[in-house]
C-alpha cells in the first residue's frame, strides 16, 4: 500500500541530508554493484556523441557532475530541492542546467533537445504508478531528437522477492536497516531504511512501483521508440536471464 503524504518529492526531501554519505564514493551504502560514476560517463558521453544529455533523477549530482567534468552539456531535472539544494553547493555545479520538477510532467524543456535522456539506478520506479511512468517515458520521446537514445539502469524484478529485513551496514555505533512490504500484484515496494545510532533513530522512507524490462520496453514502443542495447553493466557485459541488473538503451528513430 502507499505511504499516506509519499508525493514525487519525499524521497529527495528526506534523504538528501544523507544522500552523499551514504551512496557517495566512500558512502557506506552501495548504489551500484554494476557501474562507477565514471564507467557511467564514459558510456554516455560515447553514446551522445557531443549532444545535450537531459538526467531525470539528478538528485545531488552523483552522475551529472562526473558527466559535466568530461566537458558535456548537462541538463538535470529533481522534484526535490532539498536535493538541488545540495548539488548546487558543490563545487562545479554551474556547469549543470538544473530545473526542478516531476519527471513524470517535466516542464521547462524544448522539444527534440537532446541525444541523451538518462534515468540512473532505478529512478524511473520512484515514479509509483504505471501511468506516471507511461506517461515519463512519453515525454522523453518528444523531448529526444530524432536518432536520440534514451538510457535507463535499473534492477531485473525478482519474482521470488517476499516482505523482510535487510541489514545495510554495522558499524561500531551505527546500525542501517531496510523494511520492506512487497506487493506483487500491484508490482510495489514500500519500506523505510532506518538508521540506528545512540544519539537516536531516523527513518528515511521510500516507495517504488518496479517494472520487469520486457515492461519497460513495452511503454517506450508505444512512446516509438525501439530497443536499441541492453547490457548486464555500464562495461557493456552480456545481458542473461541471470543478470540482476539491465542498463538498456532505446532509440527514437530518425
Amino acid at each position: 500500500m502507499p505511504m499516506d503524504g509519499y508525493g514525487s518529492e519525499t524521497y529527495g526531501d528526506r534523504h538528501a541530508e544523507v544522500y552523499d554519505d551514504w551512496y557517495g564514493d566512500d558512502g557506506g551504502i552501495a548504489v551500484s554493484h554494476i557501474g562507477s560514476p565514471a564507467d557511467v560517463a564514459a558510456v554516455i558521453a560515447d553514446i551522445a556523441d557531443g549532444g545535450q544529455i537531459l538526467e531525470l533523477g539528478v538528485g545531488t549530482g552523483r552522475l551529472a557532475l562526473p558527466m559535466a567534468a568530461m566537458g558535456l552539456d548537462i541538463t538535470g531535472l529533481d522534484a526535490s530541492a532539498a536535493m538541488l539544494d545540495a548539488l548546487r553547493a558543490k563545487p562545479d555545479a554551474d556547469r549543470l542546467t538544473l530545473i526542478e520538477g516531476d519527471m513524470a510532467e517535466p516542464v521547462g524543456l524544448d522539444d527534440a533537445s537532446f541525444s541523451v535522456v538518462l534515468i540512473g539506478f532505478n529512478t524511473l520506479f520512484n515514479l509509483t504508478t504505471e501511468s506516471a511512468q507511461d506517461a515519463c517515458i512519453g515525454h522523453i520521446a518528444r523531448l529526444l531528437q530524432p536518432g536520440g537514445r534514451f538510457v535507463m539502469e535499473a534492477f531485473v524484478p525478482d519474482p521470488g522477492s517476499h516482505d523482510g529485513m535487510s541489514v545495510r551496514a554495522v558499524e561500531l555505533d551505527r546500525v542501517v536497516m531496510d523494511v520492506t512490504v512487497t506487493d506483487l500484484e500491484e508490482q510495489l515496494i514500500t519500506g523505510q531504511r532506518i538508521e540506528i545510532t545512540e544519539a537516536g533513530n531516523r527513518m528515511f522512507p521510500y516507495h517504488l512501483r518496479y517494472a520487469t524490462p520486457d515492461q519497460v520496453d513495452q511503454m517506450a514502443a508505444t512512446a516509438g521508440m525501439e530497443l536499441e542495447n541492453r547490457w548486464a553493466d555500464w562495461s557493456r557485459s552480456e545481458f542473461t536471464e541471470s543478470s540482476g541488473h539491465h542498463v538498456s538503451v532505446w532509440r527514437r528513430p530518425a
